[in-house]
């Protein structure tokens, strides 16, 4: 593995050159000591014509990228299927890895894959660029400092649209097999990581699920109720089928006060001895992410990359490694092995 810490610039492969590529190019070419190497898609047409739109390299398979001595991390950007198994083999060739969510579609995946990390002594990234706008920073910290006192709720609602055409492009998302998971997988893992991020571990979980609008194999209606180690209860609503979609809520409680998030927005700060309400430093721009997956922010990206790079270097902590992607990952698991057998499951300690 290079040493990272005397390099000047990073060179990046991005592999999958679908939707979600073009933020993480993006946010490539936006950051002085980063460069993308090039692009590799299991479709060389895919791959073609995203390497001729940002003029670089195209790979002709990801084992050239991963050969390639110009390439310190690899984004992995493809069907949420491939990612364990991509990243691994990554790891394996030397290469930082930046996985796009879910790290793994099943916990061992994960474990496997953080522990090869650990093993080879590279570093391993999930992610969650939502953790990286202000707003969120300042609500962080304000759980950290005790601002709401005891927390007594966290709620999150997510209740998003997609059409059918979504799930019937590309052919994996809203299956078992390829997608893992529908509304709160697929959709709603980021909201799933700020609630975890915010308010806590979650010690038990009892989820109803339905597929009520979509032709999937998946779920695209669920409810959940939680308790969390801290002894708050709450509530996640996750769902791709209510028309027109509505942003992301996430609601936290107190005995002193109430916060209320809309994407990344701080709609509501009321603390009991704090004069007046301030929104303080944020994004104003509503994202339409809820019903449009092209209509995200892409400042998260370039924020989440800039910390990768300086994790590499030894600068700074990465916020999002392996372990993190696991977190959201095994809520989502549990919520699914709930609603499957109808009893509530406790969550790792």
């Amino acid at each position: 593995m290079d040493n990272f810490e005397e390099k000047d610039t990073f060179g990046f492969a991005v592999i999958g050159c679908g939707l979600i590529s073009r933020f993480h190019i993006g946010a490539i070419r936006e950051i002085d000591d980063a460069f993308l190497a090039g692009v590799y898609d299991q479709n060389p047409e895919a791959a073609v014509r995203t390497a001729e739109e940002y003029h670089t390299h195209c790979y002709h398979s990801f084992e050239e990228a991963l050969e390639d001595s110009a390439v310190d991390v690899v984004c992995i950007c493809t069907p949420s299927y491939l990612h364990a198994s991509m990243a691994c083999s990554a790891v394996e060739a030397g290469k930082a890895v930046l996985v796009e969510k879910p790290l793994a579609l099943r916990l061992e995946d994960c474990d496997r894959l953080i522990a090869l990390a650990g093993e080879k002594g590279i570093q391993i990234g999930t992610v969650s660029q939502l953790r990286f706008s202000p707003a969120i920073a300042k609500v962080k910290k304000a759980m950290q400092d005790g601002t709401l006192g005891r927390l007594t709720r966290a709620d999150l609602y997510m209740k998003y649209y997609r059409s059918q055409e979504y799930y019937d492009r590309g052919g994996w998302r809203g299956t078992v097999e390829k997608d893992g998971g529908g509304a709160l997988m697929n959709q709603g893992i980021h909201g799933v990581d700020l609630l975890r991020y915010l308010a806590g571990p979650v010690k038990s979980i009892y989820a109803l699920s339905s597929t009520r609008v979509h032709d999937i194999e998946v779920e695209d209606t669920l409810t959940a109720a939680l308790s969390f180690q801290s002894g708050a209860l709450g509530v996640i609503e996750a769902s791709t089928g209510d028309w027109p979609g509505a942003p992301r809520r996430l609601e936290l409680n107190g005995e002193c006060g109430v916060i209320i998030l809309e994407e990344d927005r701080i709609v509501k700060w009321e603390v009991e001895g704090e004069k007046g309400f301030s929104l303080y430093e944020q994004n104003e721009e509503e994202t339409e992410s809820h019903r449009d997956p092209a209509k995200i922010d892409a400042s998260g990206h370039i924020c989440q990359i800039r910390n990768f790079i300086s994790a590499l270097r030894g600068e700074s902590e990465l916020l999002v490694d392996g372990q993190e992607g696991r977190k959201a990952l095994e809520i989502i698991l549990s919520a699914y092995a709930s609603a499957e057998t109808g009893k509530a499951v406790a969550l790792s300690i």
